[in-house]
């Protein structure tokens, strides 16, 4: 198997390094050698069209079995989610991507984000079928993105995946998410404030969303698929298990009990179109996170 890969040294792209079978063949583009890098790696920034047409040249005697698709620009906070950024990052970089090397695959795998859909019109576990409209612009322009592809995988009769992927966490996640901001409080004795206390959310852990991303490799192209695990745990369940874990001080502030949309996803499709089944539940790992967050 040879693939090429985007977002190799990110948060979903390094631990699916890290898992894929050691025997496929793996090539790389970033801005960043990956820290686990056993294969190669391309120097690039797909938003810059020099860069890519630089790296494009390097390979332009290649075949790849997939492209696995995981770079984007995710605002680590709420201030740095920007048009021009994410524009950038997700909607310019997926069309070079596409222009430069989309030929070169008879198969693309995206991954993409539960945040596409529309959480005012969510009642119940989120379907494939929900309706889609980002509520930021990483939501708006990972959308953007999936269109994009989808159009182009049409065009030019490609096999599509594309991976939404739920509340992500594991290792050091270095998104202002509520795990990693309750674990950062919880070890330095801070009282953990909370709103929402009721609101559930589905965690999806990085092992599951690397072994999801491995068997969209090894499937035909299933089109838009949820990734995450079926169930959904409450923010204040969140809060009081991370500080039950570290054997912190911290105490828990509820400001308000209900606030925005639980995010719990429906997995059926993952389930019988890929065989993806999670093997991580919250807060199966968590000391393996706190360990990182010294």
């Amino acid at each position: 198997m040879k693939l090429l890969v985007t977002g190799s040294s990110g948060f979903v792209g390094r631990r699916f390094l890290e898992m894929a079978p050691t025997d496929w063949e793996i090539i790389c583009l970033g801005r960043s050698q990956p820290d686990s890098l056993t294969g190669r790696w391309i120097r690039c920034d797909l938003s810059d069209q020099k860069s890519i047409e630089s790296a494009a040249k390097q390979v332009s005697d290649e075949i790849f079995d997939a492209i696995v698709h995981l770079a984007a620009f995710v605002p680590r906070t709420a201030a740095d989610d920007t048009l021009d950024k994410a524009r950038l990052g997700n909607i310019d970089a997926t069309i070079n991507l596409l222009t430069y090397f989309g030929e070169k695959s008879e198969k693309i795998i995206i991954g993409s984000t539960a945040e596409v859909y529309d959480q005012s019109k969510i009642h119940g576990p989120i379907t494939e079928d929900n309706v889609v409209a980002g509520g930021s612009y990483y939501g708006s322009t990972k959308l953007a993105s999936e269109l994009i592809t989808q159009s182009y995988a049409k065009k030019l009769n490609k096999e599509l995946t594309i991976l939404r992927f739920s509340v992500m966490y594991g290792g050091y996640d270095p998104i202002a998410r509520a795990i990693p901001n309750f674990i950062r409080a919880a070890k330095a004795g801070d009282d953990l404030t909370i709103r929402g206390a009721k609101v559930l959310r589905d965690y999806v852990h990085t092992d599951d969303v690397a072994r999801s991303i491995i068997c969209a490799v090894n499937a035909n192209g299933a089109g838009v698929v949820n990734i995450g695990t079926g169930r959904g745990v409450s923010i204040q369940e969140t809060a009081q298990a991370i500080v039950d874990s570290t054997q912190s001080i911290s105490r828990i502030t509820v400001l308000s009990e209900d606030g925005g949309s639980d995010i719990v996803i429906d997995i059926s499709r993952a389930e019988k179109l890929l065989d993806y089944h999670p093997e991580v539940f919250f807060p199966d790992k968590l000391k393996e996170m706190e360990e990182l967050y010294k």
